[in-house]
């Protein structure tokens, strides 16, 4: 397994664990990207603290992750997005 990372988004507190999240998360790393995470079955891991330039009690900065076994379609993946960046084998 290795995790990487994609981007970052905000959004307000009142939105984390919803499918407004997912729309949210969606929309920064895109359609194609995201299609090829959920089709495949890979985890998004969503990592969340206060936002810095709106106020932390209202909004978050969501840091957007995706962890990858090791396998060709994992491979293609990286190559295809090469935004995606590795951030730790696991």
């Amino acid at each position: 397994m290795a995790r990487y990372y994609i981007g970052s988004c905000e959004y307000k507190w009142s939105h984390a664990d919803t499918q407004n999240e997912q729309l949210w998360v969606r929309r920064e790393v895109g359609d194609s990207l995201y299609k090829t995470v959920e089709s495949n079955d890979w985890k998004w891991v969503l990592l969340r603290s206060n936002s810095q330039t709106l106020p932390g009690d209202i909004y978050c900065r969501c840091d957007i992750y995706v962890d990858l076994p090791n396998s060709k379609q994992a491979t293609l993946f990286v190559l295809k997005y090469h935004r995606a960046k590795l951030v730790e084998a696991l």
